[in-house]
């Protein structure tokens, strides 16, 4: 992670405050939990797959730090967790027992239902990546099905994010398929904009625009060495990912990271 890139744009963020991609990260996420929430307890939100991956781990690290911590609430493994809001009513009445700042182990579906579930109650939250399958990770709005549509409902992105990458290289192919993808995304998304700009309908900020583009071959270069598990190449896309979801808090729009693709 370029720790100057990423600072510049936490600046200019409207809801993240922190966030540490690095190889061996979960050791450090007690830390990083009191940085963005002080001495407030902390709830693990997962599933049964993801909690085995990654959220056993997280409940140790706090605890063993003296974070005071409401027991995890589990999803269960099966059948696969879907984002509709039928879950976010479930985990906001479970958060509504207590008071505890919800940590979401997990990737996209997962982060989403407790994105909007966090807001509903009234505060902030954390993430912990399990997979770099998305920008959404510092995005605000969450994709939900309600009413039985798919739409995006209002929230914050996470104050804290935090992503393992001894742990994402280990993110099923498909996941890591799907986060590159994103990302490749922003090519035609910004030939948009640049459309747009001309036209004279949606100038571009140059500092969002640099946000996302000034590194997207960097980011982008790599699909071979990411299918083989580098950490190196991991830890450049997900970068990306999260700069792209920075950059829409800093724009207030998507633009900077879709268009009509």
């Amino acid at each position: 992670m370029n720790d100057e890139r990423i600072a510049a744009a936490l600046r200019d963020a409207t809801d993240t405050q922190e966030v540490l991609i690095a190889s061996g990260a979960l050791a450090s996420v007690a830390e990083v939990f009191e940085k963005g929430f002080g001495d407030r307890k902390a709830v693990v939100v997962s599933d049964a797959i993801e909690f085995a991956v990654a959220g056993e781990e997280v409940q140790r690290r706090l605890e063993e730090a003296g974070r005071e911590t409401v027991r995890p609430y589990v999803f269960p493994g099966k059948p696969t967790l879907y984002a509709e809001y039928s879950n976010v009513e479930i985990l906001v009445e479970a958060l509504r027992q207590h008071d505890a700042v919800p940590v979401a182990v997990g990737s996209g579906t997962l982060n989403d239902i407790v994105k909007r579930a966090a807001y509903e109650c009234d505060r902030p939250y954390m993430n912990v990546a399990t997979a770099a399958s998305m920008d959404g990770y510092t995005a605000f709005g969450a994709s939900i099905e309600k009413d039985h549509k798919k739409q995006t409902l209002t929230c914050p992105a996470p104050r804290v994010v935090l992503g393992d990458v001894d742990i994402l290289v280990n993110a099923p192919e498909r996941m890591t398929a799907s986060g590159y993808a994103d990302l490749l995304g922003k090519v035609p998304a910004g030939a948009d904009w640049l459309v747009a700009d001309a036209v004279g309908v949606e100038p571009i900020p140059p500092k969002v625009w640099s946000m996302v583009q000034d590194s997207l071959r960097e980011w982008t270069g790599r699909p071979a060495e990411l299918r083989a598990g580098d950490g190196e190449a991991m830890d450049g896309l997900t970068e990306g990912l999260i700069m792209s979801g920075l950059a829409i808090q800093a724009h207030q729009s998507s633009r900077p990271a879709s268009g009509a693709e």
